[in-house]
């Protein structure tokens, strides 16, 4: 994260009180290393070495020593799992989270555009418009359109309708019946390898379930807690875990060369 957080912030007021009061439940010092790594991989998504990792680089960064009170300091481990627990679960609460660990006490996706790769990471995230706003407004001012041609060079980016057609950016023809084979062709082929961002965001959210519902209030937040599952979701697919695909969405065939009938004229 790049912006500070103001210290008088809602949601930051509410997140550090949970670090004030003491619980009796041992989870994260007796139960989580029991847990084999299918267990782990369950409760908190991503792999345990993956964690440490992270915990690793936290404690190193400015944002480890956000700590305040006289309370006995969390470790950075702790802090990362408890993190990873909230994004994980859809109806966690902070009061949730305070028995569990120890610790004192919408729909999101209207409000987001996601650029992903083959392999279904996250090339490029995009996020703050609250409430429903039409694909194109979000597209033309976000970095991404600015940037298109400069981050794409000779390729493309496959888009829905509701996107305006550039010059690397491809989107389907409107179907009012008059379409030519080769435009319904196009179209086919473009909705065949579409299918990806779906998966995408359908791996993106069951593996972090608080993107359902998230309890953060201010706008700025869950726009860095959003960016923060999405660094998480990349490093789980780095770290060659897929999530059950059949449990999501039916098993598709990336089909990105077998345009045989496409033809070169046919987007101008």
């Amino acid at each position: 994260m790049s912006d500070h957080f103001d210290s008088s912030d809602d949601d930051m007021e509410e997140i550090a009180a949970l670090f004030q009061i003491p619980k009796n439940v041992n989870y994260f010092e007796e139960i989580v290393p029991q847990l084999n790594d299918q267990q782990y991989l369950h409760h908190f998504r991503i792999n345990r070495h993956v964690t440490q990792q992270l915990a690793e680089q936290f404690e190193l960064s400015e944002w480890f020593h956000y700590q305040e009170g006289d309370s006995e300091k969390i470790s950075a481990l702790k802090f990362m799992t408890i993190f990873l627990w909230f994004a994980a679960n859809e109806t966690a609460s902070y009061r949730d989270v305070s028995d569990r660990f120890n610790i004192s006490i919408s729909s999101l996706f209207k409000i987001a555009q996601v650029v992903c790769d083959h392999r279904k990471r996250i090339r490029d995230i995009f996020v703050g418009y609250p409430g429903s706003v039409h694909d194109s407004r979000v597209f033309r001012t976000s970095p991404l359109c600015e940037t298109l041609h400069e981050k794409c060079g000779n390729f493309f980016i496959i888009g829905d309708s509701g996107y305006p057609c550039l010059t690397n950016l491809l989107t389907p023809f409107k179907d009012r019946g008059q379409l030519t084979r080769h435009q319904r062709n196009y179209n086919y082929k473009l909705s065949q390898n579409r299918y990806l961002v779906e998966h995408c965001f359908g791996y993106f959210k069951q593996k972090f379930r608080q993107l359902y519902h998230i309890k953060l209030r201010k706008i700025p937040n869950v726009v860095h807690f959003i960016r923060a599952c999405a660094v998480l979701h990349n490093l789980s697919i780095e770290d060659e875990f897929l999530m059950q695909e059949d449990a999501i969405l039916p098993d598709q065939q990336f089909q990105l060369n077998n345009l045989e009938d496409f033809q070169e004229d046919d987007r101008n």
